[in-house]
């Protein structure tokens, strides 16, 4: 029936679709009904390039064009599986159409994004309704064909473009189907993706508008935005699912050798009809994957970016759901391994530069929470995120742990090594020597010699240090707590802060030290040296060996200065000791073993 509403020829059984006149009484009912369903899904496939025409150019011309999504559960003879339905006035000229584009302003641009997505549909619509129909009827004239083989008879010779030849569903397969399952393919793909950025770098190729003026072929060259870049992902999947099956079912169809005599058929036709096809479908589906990826980090970045700079936050849970977001959605993610360790890798560079950027005219707490934030990172989420990308990509991104790592630790090198020094500039201002007691109550010995009365209250500049120390401890141990490691190191923020405020501590008395010494009285010397002692007792954990050193020899210049030939352990010496440890003893609880 759907052949007579094409047009039959004059003579009876002679039937005209489209260029093609088919006379059904020469082929075997199985054959006349490949020939004329193969002639008609050309026909549909063309009707499909030109309505995608249509569509656009009236768009771009100003016309209302609304899309309305049919149900194609059977499929019709056109196969659209869509329309697109005008709602424009009966009256309306050229001049008024591009009034009417020039007043929507870019809403035009809008609607040619949108009927490229419906275009996209109608060409996967067609494949799901005409390919696997065609499949069975080339399939059952393949029957009918054996069994006239089994009987050693041939049919009938036809005249096809006055050309007598014996035709056979292998050649209208190759011949009529694949060329038009070509043309559905590349204009599926063609209204998906444009013109560039296919897997392979090859330009693809424009399947309608190429005499369209130039602002409407740009529109129709580029790529999707990302909402319709989505909507087009499912559908060229199922594109390839359509056609994958259509070429590993064609099998069935293929001729004995005895069958192939006098026929002329490459050896790429023979093996692999369909085989361009596949690989044309298989190259969209791997770029529209790849953009949806690009899309997706791109999005996830900007989010953590924002959060990253506004709260100071490393936001790993979001590019831990973006990656298992992907896991879910992607077909091809072993092909897409370039493009998630590379958006990975963008997203973290995106979180360290806000918190760089949240750190910025900040004081310390911001620097100790950005490298928290690191740290906690470094533990937790990110590791997380390369095991899920491992799984995704099955194992192809062996360097993206390294990558992000790299990126991090970078930023909490810099924010940790800030901080640090801001410590050392900080005690050195606490190191400035006072008066000491021995300026004001120094007693002569009964034999004449000198002796220092024991300190009455803690010296005012160990006290500053001290209390310096205790702060340095209190923040890093307010921001990570005092177990959390540092993963260059292997040693504990904690302590790598409190060696690093001793060491400062120490340096800087012992420089003072020197460069009082020779004003410097005996019980002066002598007490200070008790002082530098009882400050060696109470950070002895955390001072360097090179700090220790320089301290002992210090020391030993303070006690020749103070004419202890021997050293200064004498009971005046531990008396002296002691009463500092009793004066301190806050700070001998918080600091000492």
């Amino acid at each position: 029936d759907t052949s007579h509403a094409e047009g039959s020829d004059e003579r009876e059984g002679v039937f005209s679709v489209g260029n093609l006149s088919i006379n059904v009484r020469n082929h075997t009912p199985a054959l006349a009904c490949l020939l004329l369903q193969s002639a008609h899904f050309s026909a549909s496939v063309e009707k499909l390039l030109q309505q995608a025409e249509t569509s656009t150019q009236r768009i771009y011309n100003g016309e209302t064009v609304s899309f309305v999504e049919e149900d194609s559960k059977a499929g019709s003879e056109d196969a659209s599986g869509s329309a697109a339905t005008s709602q424009e006035g009966s009256d309306k000229g050229g001049d008024n159409k591009s009034g009417s584009r020039r007043e929507g302003g870019n809403r035009w641009k809008y609607d040619i994004l949108e009927a490229r997505v419906v275009a996209t549909k109608c060409a996967v619509a067609v494949a799901r309704n005409w390919l696997p129909r065609l499949l069975r009827i080339g399939v059952a004239a393949r029957e009918a064909e054996r069994r006239l083989s089994a009987r050693k008879r041939t049919p009938q010779p036809s005249k096809q473009g006055g050309k007598t030849a014996n035709i056979t569903s292998f050649e209208i397969f190759v011949t009529t189907l694949t060329p038009a399952v070509t043309n559905l393919v590349e204009h599926a793909t063609f209204c998906a993706l444009g013109c560039s950025n296919s897997s392979n770098g090859e330009e693809l190729k424009m399947t309608f508008g190429a005499n369209a003026e130039r602002r409407l072929q740009s529109l129709l060259r580029a790529p999707l935005p990302p909402a319709q870049s989505a909507k087009c992902a499912s559908e060229l999947a199922d594109v390839w699912e359509v056609v994958h099956s259509i070429s590993a079912s064609s099998e069935t169809l293929r001729p004995e050798d005895d069958e192939l005599e006098g026929r002329k058929f490459s050896h790429r036709m023979l093996e692999a009809p369909m085989e361009v096809c596949v690989a044309l479908a298989e190259d969209a589906v791997v770029t529209v994957e790849r953009r949806r990826c690009i899309y997706a980090f791109d999005v996830c970045a900007r989010s953590c970016a924002q959060r990253a700079s506004g709260n100071g936050t490393f936001d790993g849970d979001t590019l831990l759901s973006c990656v298992q977001k992907l896991s879910e959605e992607l077909t091809r993610a072993e092909k897409c391994a370039n493009e998630v360790e590379k958006g990975c890798e963008l997203v973290v560079r995106r979180c360290c530069e806000g918190l760089a950027s949240y750190v910025r005219d900040r004081g310390d707490a911001a620097r100790l929470r950005a490298v928290a934030e690191c740290a906690e990172a470094l533990n937790g989420r990110v590791v997380d995120v390369v095991r899920e990308v491992s799984y995704l990509t099955n194992g192809q991104c062996e360097s993206v742990e390294k990558a992000l790592a790299e990126d991090i630790m970078a930023l909490e090198a810099t924010m940790f090594d800030e901080f640090l020094d801001n410590i050392c500039r900080h005690v050195a201002g606490c190191t400035k020597l006072g008066p000491t007691s021995a300026d004001l109550g120094v007693n002569d010995a009964p034999d004449g010699g000198e002796s220092s009365l024991p300190p009455k209250s803690f010296p005012a500049y160990l006290s500053a240090c001290l209390l310096a120390i205790v702060r340095c401890r209190a923040q890093v141990d307010r921001a990570l707590g005092d177990a959390t490691i540092r993963l260059s190191q292997g040693i504990t923020y904690q302590y790598l802060a409190m060696a690093t405020a001793a060491d400062g501590v120490v340096a800087g008395i012992c420089y003072e030290l020197n460069e009082r010494m020779p004003r410097m009285s005996g019980p002066q010397a002598d007490q200070f040296a008790s002082e530098l002692q009882f400050l060696m007792n109470t950070l002895k954990k955390y001072l360097s060996d090179d700090m220790l050193s320089v301290a002992e020899n210090c020391k030993r210049m303070l006690f020749a200065k103070a004419g202890h030939k021997q050293g200064g352990d004498g009971p005046d010496g531990l008396m002296m000791i002691e009463e500092l440890e009793r004066l301190g003893r806050v700070y001998v609880l918080c600091l000492g073993e």
